[in-house]
């Protein structure tokens, strides 16, 4: 079913639910969890106030729906296409058909590549992209910092003065108070500490053009819960997402290098997926995780790291392949009496466990 008929049908089946912020939110999560970026253009509109208008007015025209779009456009750096048709699908879904409105837009494919569906008006106004402040890279430009007042969400572009935006660069938005850092693809880097200390920072959506993530870019997020890593990644730098909020991490196959302690002290993760090509866990990447509770590590890790799973006090079972051949003193230091490792016979895991006096499994 295309989304536009999921949100027609998720309308009708909770009516009430424009009229509560938290309930609304909370319905697109669950019904779009695959559909980050839809998900927030309407909820960036519907942030608006879009809702509310529409039940005052008898007619869904052109000039309407063009003020949101140009407001998604200057305020939000959202392209022409995809504000076109985050605006399309309210006036169509929910003016026309819930709220019965006459509505002369009809839903936009503008993201495929066909023209607007809502007209421009005449008149203009200060562009949302004039408000970040740009350096020259040598693919391009880098984003390093932000001029404008609201920095409740960040809308980052990916094109100036007519060359590609590929980079936000180090510490630009350090200890600033952004809530929601939306990236569009184009940008392949994000630089060290470029979010460090963000502490109002709950949601990082990653363009699909990411490739590195590097060092303490988002350390110290406390409130950080949603950023899905894409698949596009192929470095996180040593304590990347230290001290985050994340609860669930899935970190794709093409990575190649994780750093120490990317995912030191996230009391919140209860479980991490872990690449298949990695060789490592170096030292200190979960140590701290106090909510993990079980963990399977992919065959191919050689080395596990000094601390790596250090006070991982709620940690009871963690399987460890054949293949590892290295494991770091105080590799599971503090660990509560339940802990055991489960591993090979004749293993580096099981002279580590007799050498260290941590339980121990045998598997075949």
């Amino acid at each position: 079913m295309a989304f536009e008929d999921s949100f027609t049908a998720l309308l009708r089946q909770y009516p009430d639910a424009v009229a509560d912020k938290k309930k609304f939110t909370g319905l697109m999560k669950d019904t779009f969890p695959e559909q980050q970026k839809q998900v927030n253009l309407i909820k960036t509109v519907y942030d608006m106030g879009i809702a509310d208008e529409m039940k005052k007015i008898s007619e869904i025209d052109n000039p309407f729906a063009f003020r949101f779009v140009k407001r998604l456009m200057d305020e939000f750096g959202v392209s022409r296409a995809n504000a076109d048709w985050a605006v399309s699908v309210w006036c169509v879904c929910y003016g026309e058909r819930q709220l019965g409105k006459n509505c002369e837009i009809p839903l936009s494919k503008a993201q495929t590549g066909a023209a607007p569906t809502i007209r421009e008006e005449t008149g203009s106004g200060k562009q949302y992209n004039d408000l970040f402040q740009f350096r020259a890279v040598s693919d391009g430009y880098g984003v390093c910092g932000f001029n404008g007042s609201n920095m409740r969400t960040l809308i980052f572009p990916n094109m100036y003065n007519g060359k590609p935006v590929t980079r936000i660069l180090e510490g630009a938005f350090e200890g600033c108070e952004v809530q929601e850092a939306v990236m569009i693809d184009g940008i392949t880097v994000i630089e060290d500490r470029a979010f460090q200390g963000c502490k109002h920072l709950k949601q990082v959506i990653f363009p699909g053009t990411l490739r590195e993530i590097r060092a303490a870019a988002f350390s110290g997020c406390g409130e950080l819960v949603t950023a899905a890593i894409p698949k596009s990644v192929e470095l996180i730098g040593p304590y990347a997402f230290a001290g985050t909020a994340l609860k669930q991490v899935s970190l794709p196959d093409g990575i190649l290098f994780l750093g120490e302690g990317a995912f030191q002290d996230c009391q919140k993760l209860t479980g991490i997926q872990l690449p298949k090509r990695i060789l490592e866990i170096p030292a200190g990447s979960f140590q701290g995780c106090i909510s993990l509770k079980k963990m399977e590590l992919p065959e191919g890790i050689q080395r596990i790291g000094k601390e790596a799973f250090a006070g991982c006090t709620n940690l009871i079972d963690l399987i460890i392949p054949w293949t590892v051949v290295m494991v770091d003193d105080d590799a599971f230091a503090g660990m509560n009496s339940g802990f055991c490792l489960i591993c090979t016979q004749h293993s580096a895991a099981e002279q580590y466990a007799r050498k260290h006096n941590v339980p121990f499994q045998i598997v075949l």
